[in-house]
């Protein structure tokens, strides 16, 4: 028996309000599947995404950990 054959056995028994649940269900995997059928790095509004675009342009100051005087008197 193929996948497509279990599911329609499955899917004979069940109510209304459960097959409603099963087609979303099924329509939300579809849509996931095209857009992960995109390139990886795509977003959804088209931007291609480009990993450490980024590096070297944010820096941190050496005392980033230190607790500043004025907060101090609060520890």
């Amino acid at each position: 028996m193929t996948l497509q054959q279990q599911a329609l056995h499955v899917i004979e028994g069940l109510p209304d309000d459960q097959l409603s649940q099963v087609i979303q269900f099924a329509e939300y995997l579809a849509a996931k599947s095209k857009t992960t059928a995109k390139s990886g790095a795509e977003s959804e509004n088209g931007y291609l995404r480009q990993p450490g675009i980024l590096k070297g342009k944010i820096v941190m100051s050496e005392d980033f950990d230190e607790t500043p005087e004025c907060f101090k008197e609060y520890m």
